[in-house]
């Protein structure tokens, strides 16, 4: 397998603090790709962020050791019990009452095949050309209060908007004593762009101009060009968030 991959991670115009992490490897036959957002407004969202990218660390780092690897399957269950360790860790850091937590949207590739693992609102999309079309869709779900169908069943769009917990995360890592987290994963068939943001990049970059760059890189393989155009979007947008990427190609 072929992996090319650029990434950023910037404070934004309006904080003075980057709570986002980010953590980036490959070799020459895996790679895993993880954007971690602090959750503002709460206990040390950097520090929750910072746990979930250490522990993808040390876990790279024993998995680059060892002699025998495990195999795609099994690797994406090890990931998943790293992602709840970390998820341990910082939830018994945080006192009692507090709130400190992290989103999460990793990728891990290998022997030809993706798995992406998702917990709050950064997101993972994924471009690829198709036999008759091109298709760019967003892979993961934000974890708000208004995609719980529960939460806005009967209520109109407007009352749904003007709701107070509009916007509110209902999972993220390090908030609860276990860790609720998606996962899905697929053979690699095609050359395929991945793009792992939080959401300071698609809330100031449309989804239409992150649809033509993540075609001009699939075309091009100009990654860092790319990536360089969607901050550039996202600082003459007002750049109001904390601001991560990672765009990710892969090939068999």
């Amino acid at each position: 397998m072929k992996i090319q991959y650029t990434a950023f991670s910037e404070s934004g115009l309006r904080m003075k603090e980057n709570q986002d992490s980010l953590f980036c490897q490959t070799d020459d036959r895996a790679g895993l790709f993880v954007v971690a957002d602090g959750m503002g407004g709460h206990e040390d969202g950097a520090y929750a962020s910072r746990q979930i990218k250490e522990y993808a660390s040390k876990w790279w780092k024993h998995y680059q050791q060892s002699g025998e690897r495990p195999g795609f399957l099994r690797t994406v269950q090890e990931l998943k019990e790293v992602f709840n360790a970390a998820n341990t860790e910082i939830f018994s850091h945080t006192a009692k009452g507090g709130i400190c937590g992290s989103t999460l949207a990793a990728l891990w590739l290998e022997e030809s095949a993706w798995a992406v693992f998702s917990c709050g609102d950064s997101r993972c999309y994924q471009a690829r050309r198709g036999i008759f079309k091109r298709k760019f869709f967003q892979m993961t779900a934000d974890d708000v209060w208004e995609n719980q169908s529960e939460n806005i069943r009967g209520m109109s769009r407007q009352e749904i908007e003007n709701n107070k917990n509009y916007g509110c995360l209902v999972r993220a890592v390090g908030v609860q004593p276990e860790l609720s987290c998606s996962i899905q994963s697929n053979r690699l068939r095609e050359r395929t762009l991945f793009l792992l943001c939080s959401d300071g990049v698609y809330k100031y970059c449309p989804d239409k101009i992150l649809k033509r760059l993540s075609f001009f890189s699939l075309r091009s393989s100009r990654l860092k060009s790319a990536a360089w155009d969607i901050r550039r979007q996202v600082f003459q947008n007002g750049a109001g968030d904390n601001l991560s990427l990672i765009l990710v190609i892969a090939e068999i």
